[in-house]
């Protein structure tokens, strides 16, 4: 992963000699619209959920942008009962949205260097049934905030790719319960700061206006 950054960095910053001049394509004007993907994979490269969802990036006016990824899940599974247990259901959702501002600090015909702060908010919750009867349920509830530092290249006018690291620092904390009836008591909180190279993801941008 570090080999791949670092390459890419060098690509990132030969393009910005290579295509120096000619007409620009950068978007950055006010109401320019992107839809935004993470990037993953190295033997295959293929592009999945932004943030854990749907990824946005929005001009409110020339070099600064709205952003967010918006996120929801609902699963169920369920066991069939058997001649030595009966039906269960294991249920859980959860909803997840990051907004952020990004602001362009320096660019040329293709490539935009640029910084921004976003906050996020979560929320999960999931049930265990029985027969029919809740034996089990849990929830929490996460917040965060953190900042962000990239480069956006722009091969064509509608389609970008980006190298962005960002730092941040988030706290979890939620509740549990046994049964229908249970002590509801309070689940174990966690607080995680993000610095390093897990933090580095490859961004593509799908501009449609």
């Amino acid at each position: 992963m570090k080999r791949l950054a670092t390459l890419a960095a060098i690509a990132l910053l030969a393009c910005t000699f290579t295509f120096a001049q000619g007409e620009s394509t950068v978007r950055r004007t006010a109401g320019s619209t992107a839809l935004l993907f993470t990037l993953t994979g190295l033997g295959e490269i293929g592009a999945s959920d932004f943030m854990g969802g749907v990824g946005f990036n929005h001009f409110l006016g020339d070099d600064v942008a709205l952003r967010a990824g918006i996120g929801f899940s609902n699963s169920s599974e369920t066991t069939k009962p058997t001649s030595e247990s009966t039906e269960s259901v294991e249920s859980s959702t959860s909803f997840a949205i990051a907004p952020g501002i990004r602001f362009n600090l320096a660019r040329n015909n293709n490539i935009a260097m640029y910084v921004g702060g976003q906050v996020a908010f979560g929320m999960t919750s999931g049930a265990t049934k029985v027969a029919g009867e809740e034996t089990e349920s849990n929830s929490s509830t996460m917040l965060g905030v953190g900042a962000f530092a990239g480069a956006e290249w722009f091969p064509w006018n509608n389609v970008s790719l980006g190298l962005e690291y960002g730092l941040g620092f988030s706290t979890e904390s939620g509740k549990s319960k046994q049964g229908t009836n249970g002590t509801e008591v309070d689940s174990p909180s966690t607080t995680t700061i993000n610095l390093g190279l897990s933090t580095i993801q490859f961004v593509l941008g799908f501009y449609f206006n």
